[in-house]
């Protein structure tokens, strides 16, 4: 045990306070090299003749035998305070957490009702869906057919679009994508005065994954209850629309027609759209237009329930995902973009079956959809207010304040970081070196922390087959616990093997800098983020700078220095972990637990100790909880996504296998099972996607029949070409890619390609067309000087051979049967067959 030295004073007596240190962010009693101890912010600071810098006498030795009790129980005051609030905050997140009830059928005709919502998805989701299907057909029909029940003004509106959409490509191309015949239904009830309409939209379409029964069999049943809800209460003021868009799946095309053609939807309508990227879990307002912070406030004032934080819209930005919702926002619509998230693992999957839909997930994004249509449908929406805002919501409370005001929040904390810090070097408690070294600690326990999770992720899923598919698993909570347990044990074993090097009170000041820090960096890349960082250092500076006080010796003032400290950070962080792990899936839990490692980097300063069993028993429970995870058996009855394709070359007459997915025992049939990722740009140009691939059996099928005709020069210098394209099989999908030189501009079948088209640096040029008439198309381009290839691709679903008898309910091939046709167009374009 190190024993404490004293400057002693005439009579020898070694001066010491009635209170002990304040153990707190600015550490407890800390041990420095060879045992001795540093004085610590809580401290009484005595001169060499018995009196403290205030004059006042030192405490004689039976003062101090007196005091020793309370000595021993005030050194707890502040860790139990903090363990207090922390479980505090901790259960009100969970309250807030609370998904509703879901209401049946008897429900009131004037509220959303779950059950009432889930018959329609049995009916929408009993197949896949993907456009221009029959079961697509059915839908829409069924769509009509119930909004006309209701007494609903019901059109449908057919029409054509392009969309430059890479981002969307399926094998990683710079795509576009065009839809021939586009079928969006479009429904309104009419105000009574109305100011502005109010749009309530989602997409009909599935994937050719499965039957689509959340993504959006779940959103579309959301709008069909909400309408009924509707014109079961008070009648609206503002005109309310409900919008089922085609070819989401496909390039987006349904919400893009319905913006380029004048008339279908008011071009100031507020949209509201709803999606599902999982199977349960609350539907979050993850998305809002621009001037949006009126509607924000909205949500979360009007709507009982509303959950939305603006980190969630910052981070999207930085996402490689779109929604209907992107289309509408191109198009200068205000609006708001909602979807739940858990549960990804049947997402664009053959297990996304009604048997998945979480009732109480509907009537979360149902009340969600009633509440807004009622607040906006009956508020003044003539004039709104500009201006967008940081916000999130706290322990019931929704807090926002103007975005541009988050960079000077920053630069406040910071300021008073440093001050703090003059403050506290001045007294001689800290040292600039000191702080350097603890934020070294701190940044190494997130590092250490945030590279064993995301080490050891796929160990910990290695028995279960969707991760492979997902990177993530069916009820991935125990794993997360799991890894922050073992964040807890990295970060107190790294804490306690540098105490020598850096003591508590620098590990703690260190990690309180690197909050500073990363207050003032998401201020500048991710202001709508910015407030996870910014308040919690508030806090922590807040609580350090009482208990560096005078007031820090007292009881109160321990406890108030807990409350600032802890109920920031826990209110704030609490949520975030469980969010993100839905959000980015386990084989990303590196990223909660980078968040969670800047809470335990504060533990020494919470502790008066750190125990040295605490990094053997934290690593004891999170080795058994991941291995308990890993051994646990799938999920029964889960399904492989099967992902093959077969490929007929038909000029070359040769036949491939190619899949996406990792080997499994079903494709390992037709593909060698060590056959490792590589290019198919000879089959497709522009293929930027890594696939396993391997010959296969001739099927032979008809290739694409490709015309070209010139249409002359252009004024660039290069020419302009008409292709003909038809698929001699009746393929009703066709994907055009020209290579070897540029296209400057082009139009399909009087679709014009209103965007930039020429690809950087040697992309090959990608088109993707759906609902191809018998006919053919007929696509214009004009090309850069130079000989071109022109390669057609045209696609059935299913697979042909032993193949179409695939494993019961396997994900549809990501191309199916697709067969290859290819000419060349050179200076003077010619007829090619």
């Amino acid at each position: 045990m190190a024993s404490r030295r004293y400057e002693t004073g005439a009579g020898g007596t070694p001066p010491q306070s009635l209170e002990t240190p304040a153990p707190g962010p600015m550490g407890p009693e800390d041990p420095g090299p060879g045992g001795q101890a540093r004085d610590s912010p809580g401290d009484s600071v005595t001169d060499r003749h018995g009196t403290d810098r205030n004059g006042t006498d030192r405490p004689e030795p039976g003062d101090v035998r007196r005091g020793a009790g309370r000595t021993a129980v005030a050194r707890w005051v502040f860790p139990a305070s903090v363990a207090v609030f922390a479980a505090l905050c901790l259960s009100l997140v969970i309250w807030d957490g609370r998904m509703p009830a879901a209401r049946g059928p008897d429900a009131p005709a004037d509220t959303f009702s779950a059950a009432r919502a889930t018959e329609h998805v049995r009916e929408i989701a009993a197949a896949p869906r993907p456009s221009g299907s029959a079961a697509h057909t059915r839908a829409r029909e069924y769509l009509v057919r119930t909004l006309t029940a209701l007494g609903i003004d019901t059109k449908v509106h057919t029409g054509a679009a392009a969309a430059h959409r890479p981002d969307l490509s399926p094998i990683g191309a710079d795509s576009r994508y065009a839809g021939l015949r586009l079928e969006n239904v479009v429904a309104r009830v009419p105000g009574t005065d109305s100011t502005r309409p109010v749009a309530l939209v989602t997409h009909y379409d599935s994937t050719e994954a499965g039957p689509g029964a959340n993504d959006a069999g779940v959103p579309v049943s959301v709008l069909l209850e909400t309408a009924r809800a509707l014109l079961a209460g008070p009648p609206p003021r503002n005109d309310v629309l409900f919008v089922f868009t085609d070819a989401e799946e496909s390039g987006l095309l349904g919400a893009q027609a319905l913006v380029n053609t004048p008339g279908l939807l008011p071009s100031d309508a507020v949209i509201l759209n709803f999606e599902a990227r999982g199977s349960r879990g609350p539907s979050l307002m993850f998305e809002a237009g621009p001037d949006t912070a009126w509607l924000v406030k909205t949500l979360a004032g009007e709507v009982p329930g509303a959950r939305t934080d603006s980190l969630l819209d910052a981070a999207y930005d930085y996402m490689p995902n779109l929604t209907d919702f992107t289309v509408f926002q191109e198009a200068g619509h205000q609006g708001l973009n909602l979807a739940y998230l858990d549960g990804y693992t049947h997402y664009h999957g053959a297990t996304d079956t009604p048997e998945q839909v979480d009732p109480a997930t509907v009537q979360h994004q149902g009340g969600q959809a009633l509440g807004l249509a009622r607040a906006l449908g009956s508020a003044d929406l003539a004039r709104t207010p500009a201006g967008d805002s940081a916000y999130f919501q706290a322990a019931g409370w929704f807090v926002s304040y103007p975005l541009g005001a988050a960079l000077p929040a920053a630069l406040v904390v910071a300021g008073l970081g440093l001050a703090l810090l003059l403050r506290l070097r001045a007294r001689g408690l800290l040292t600039v070196g000191g702080v350097c070294r603890g934020f070294l600690v701190a940044l190494g326990q997130l590092l250490l922390a945030a590279g064993a999770a995301f080490a050891l992720a796929p160990l910990t899923a290695s028995g279960h087959a969707e991760f492979d598919h997902y990177y993530d698993i069916g009820g991935h909570g125990p794993a997360l616990a799991g890894f922050l347990v073992l964040t807890l044990a990295v970060g107190s074993t790294l804490a306690l093997l540098v105490r020598r090097w850096a003591g508590p009170r620098e590990q703690v000041a260190g990690a309180a800098l690197l909050w500073i820090l990363l207050s003032c960096v998401s201020a500048v890349a991710l202001p709508g983020g910015s407030h996870v960082f910014i308040w919690p250092a508030l806090g922590l500076l807040a609580a350090a700078a009482v208990l560096t006080s005078r007031a820090g010796t007292s009881v109160r003032g321990r406890v108030l220095a807990a409350a600032l400290g802890t109920v920031p950070a826990a209110l704030l962080v609490f949520p975030l972990l469980p969010l993100l792990t839905d959000a980015l899936g386990l084989g990303l839990v590196a990223a909660p637990v980078a968040v969670a490692a800047l809470l335990t980097a504060l533990l020494p300063g919470v502790l008066p100790g750190l125990p040295r069993l605490l990094p053997v028993t934290a690593a004891v429970v999170a080795v058994a909880v991941l291995a308990g995870t890993a051994l646990l058996p799938p999920e029964r009855e889960r399904r492989v996504r099967a992902d093959l394709a077969y490929v007929w070359d038909a000029d070359r007459r040769t036949a491939h296998w190619i899949s996406g997915a990792p080997s499994d025992e079903w494709s390992d049939r037709f593909l060698p099972a060590d056959a490792e990722p590589g290019s198919v740009t000879d089959l497709w140009p522009g293929w930027r996607v890594p696939v396993r691939r391997g010959p296969a059996e001739e099927f032979p099928l008809p290739g694409p029949r490709i015309t070209a005709k010139a249409l002359g020069g252009s004024e660039a210098g290069g020419r302009r070409v008409r292709l003909t394209a038809v698929s001699e099989r009746g393929a009703d999908e066709l994907v055009i890619v020209v290579s070897g030189t540029a296209v400057r501009g082009w139009s399909l079948s009087g679709v014009p390609g209103e965007f930039a088209d020429d690809p950087a640096g040697d992309d090959a040029w990608e088109l993707w067309i759906r609902q191809v008439p018998e006919r053919g198309v007929e696509l214009e381009l004009e090309l850069a000087p130079g000989p071109a290839t022109v390669r057609v691709i045209d696609r059935t679903p299913g697979l042909p051979g032993p193949a179409a008898d695939g494993p019961d309910g396997t994900r549809a091939p990501a191309l199916g049967i697709a067969s290859v046709g290819e000419a060349t167009l050179v200076a003077t374009a010619r007829t090619l067959g």
